[in-house]
C-alpha cells in the first residue's frame, strides 16, 4: 500500500512540475516571438515613415496595431512569469523590442524586471551599444520611480536605487565599475 501511495505521489510530483516547465517555456516562446515581430515591424514602419512610403501603413498598420495589443498583453504576464523563471534569452528579447517602443506601461514593467533580477538586467544593458544603453537606461529609470513612487516599499529599495545609480553613472561617464 506505501508503495503505491509513493509512486502515486511521485507521478504527481513529476507530472506537476513538467506541466509547470511546459507552461513557462509556452510563454517564454511566445513572448520572445511577439517581441521579435514587434520590433521588425517596428523598424520597417521607422524605415516607412523616414522614406515617405505610405503604403507601409496601409499594408502593415493594422498588423503592427495588433501586434502592440499583443505585446500589452504579455507585458501584464511578464513580470510575474520572468520573475519565478529569470530566462536571459526572454530578457534580452524584451530589452531589443524596449529600445524601439516609445509607451511608458513597458517601462513599468522593465523596472519591476530590474526589482527581481537587478544584476541581470544591468548585465544585458551593458551589452547593448552606448545609444541603446542611454535609451534603455533612462527607460528603466523612468519605470523604477514610477513603480515606486511614493511607495518606497520595495524590501531591497535602497540597494536597487544605488545599483541603478551607478548604472546611470556608468553610461554617462562610459566608463565600466569593476
Amino acid at each position: 500500500m506505501k508503495k503505491t501511495i509513493c509512486t502515486i505521489f511521485c507521478f504527481t510530483v513529476v507530472f506537476y512540475i513538467f506541466t509547470v516547465t511546459t507552461f513557462a517555456n509556452d510563454f517564454s516562446n511566445r513572448a520572445i516571438s511577439v517581441f521579435q515581430e514587434l520590433k521588425k515591424l517596428d523598424e520597417e514602419s521607422r524605415a516607412a515613415f523616414m522614406s515617405g512610403d505610405s503604403n507601409f501603413q496601409k499594408e502593415k498598420g493594422p498588423l503592427l496595431a495588433a501586434k502592440k495589443d499583443e505585446f500589452t498583453s504579455i507585458l501584464k504576464s511578464l513580470p510575474r512569469e520572468y520573475c519565478a523563471d529569470p530566462q536571459m534569452d526572454l530578457l534580452r528579447e524584451f530589452i531589443k523590442a524596449l529600445v524601439g517602443t516609445t509607451d511608458e506601461y513597458p517601462t513599468y514593467v522593465f523596472a519591476e524586471l530590474y526589482a527581481c533580477d537587478p544584476d541581470r538586467v544591468t548585465k544585458e544593458i551593458l551589452s547593448l551599444t552606448p545609444e541603446d544603453q542611454r535609451k534603455i537606461c533612462d527607460d528603466l529609470d523612468w519605470g523604477f520611480k514610477n513603480i515606486t513612487y511614493k511607495v518606497e516599499s520595495l524590501p531591497n529599495y535602497k540597494e536597487l536605487k544605488e545599483k541603478l545609480n551607478n548604472l546611470k553613472s556608468m553610461i554617462r561617464t562610459g566608463k565600466k565599475n569593476d
